[in-house]
């Protein structure tokens, strides 16, 4: 059984008005790898760590198997923190 049943679930627990296309991005099917490109402060580590929420609440992956790539240690750092809080 999932912990998170849908999309607006997802914001509702994250309580983040996430737009269409960070949905899609958090939601997309497990094929293959995925890349999140964006501009400085489009929410590229807010898709990142509701991305692995869902993966883990939704779609029941452990979180061991999630690998996470960020440019900066910065980066990497408030990403761990975000999905370590929403999980």
């Amino acid at each position: 059984m999932s912990v998170i049943r849908s999309e607006e679930h997802l914001s509702e627990l994250l309580d983040i008005p996430f737009s269409r296309p960070q949905l899609d991005a958090i939601t997309a099917p497990l094929e293959g790898t995925g890349a999140i490109i964006a501009g400085a402060g489009s929410g590229k580590t807010t898709v990142m760590a509701a991305r692995v929420v869902w993966l883990v609440g939704h779609d029941g992956v452990a979180p061991e198997r999630i690998l996470g790539l960020t440019f900066t240690n910065k980066a990497a750092a408030e990403l761990g923190v975000r999905i370590r809080r929403s999980l």
